[in-house]
């Protein structure tokens, strides 16, 4: 794997009242603002344990920054043709000091946050129902961040990546720094999984947790093809294994180049996915999982330029 240094664009298009940590990283606050049914019920939560009823439902704490529009979170409370471009910023709360690297050689980037983490962070907050209750893994959780979000809403949240790096020291730390943004009742586990070993592999501990997983997120790991070879494979072992899972939902970025072979612009890495996942998924002469495209027309809760090229995929039965 090439030893050149790679930035995340994150850091260039908003402010995220980074500071520099004593270790090197970076620590930062990633702002968002909650669809009104989970502050509705963080409300009620804190009301009750106060004595308190809720009264305040007419008052929505979530605006769009730039036309001060309230969004209850209701699908249908969405327009179709909203323009993308709003940002859900105005009263929002923070991600309280969550700790990265800035710039990091290929086989670190999981210690930086990427958009796709973001999109699907925000996919989450925004579709919260569909997770509710719900046991989520995460693969390749980077710094945590889309763990954390997930933690809001879920039953347990399983948040793996590979031990390299202080990475899941660094996860832990983060979902710390973070309890108290979390579902008081949601169990969230760090713990290592490497795409490069098979699922028969596993420890004992790790299958018995994952037996009841419903959900596999995974965002930002699509980027070089002897990792996606692995990432197709380890998928493969959750989909046959996994009883209770329902869906896979991976965020990434399309990056394009221009290659003289195609005399176009192609986005090499989200392409040898495409063709390494059809390539297992049909080996057998049939297709045992779909793969589709989820539309991203639902709003940005967090700050980050949502460009046209994130992509969010949903595999299933």
């Amino acid at each position: 794997m090439s030893t050149f240094e790679v930035q995340s664009e994150l850091y260039e298009e908003t402010d995220f009242a980074t500071t520099d940590a004593a270790n090197g990283n970076s620590i930062s606050k990633f702002t968002f603002v909650y669809p009104k049914r989970l502050e509705d019920r963080r409300n009620n939560s804190n009301q009750w344990e106060n004595g308190k009823s809720n009264d305040s439902d007419s008052d929505c704490a979530e605006k769009y920054a730039n036309g001060g529009k309230c969004l209850n979170g209701s699908t249908n409370s969405i327009n179709k043709d909203q323009d993308e471009s709003e940002s859900v910023t105005e009263n929002g709360v923070s991600l309280d000091k969550d700790e990265h690297s800035k710039s990091t050689k290929l086989d670190l980037v999981g210690l930086q946050i990427w958009r796709g983490a973001l999109l699907l962070a925000d996919y989450i907050l925004h579709y919260e129902k569909r997770f509710k209750n719900r046991k989520i893994l995460e693969l390749g959780s980077g710094v945590g961040l889309t763990s954390i979000v997930s933690s809001f809403c879920a039953r347990e949240v399983i948040c793996t990546d590979i031990n390299i790096g202080g990475l899941l020291k660094l996860i832990q730390a983060n979902i710390d720094r973070n309890a108290h943004l979390k579902d008081p009742d949601c169990n969230v586990v760090v713990t290592e999984l490497d795409f490069k070993v098979k699922y028969e592999d596993y420890s004992e501990y790790l299958k018995t947790q994952l037996q009841d997983v419903e959900y596999v997120i995974c965002a930002d790991v699509i980027y070089d093809d002897e990792i996606t070879n692995a990432f197709v494979l380890a998928l493969e072992g959750l989909l046959l294994e996994l009883p209770k899972l329902k869906a896979v939902y991976i965020a990434l970025e399309k990056r394009y180049v221009f290659t003289v072979e195609d005399m176009d612009s192609v986005a090499p890495s989200y392409e040898h996915f495409l063709r390494v996942f059809y390539r297992r998924n049909n080996r057998f002469g049939i297709a045992r999982w779909k793969l589709k495209q989820v539309s991203t027309n639902f709003p940005r809760y967090f700050e980050y330029e949502k460009v046209k090229d994130l992509v969010l995929l949903k595999i299933s039965n």
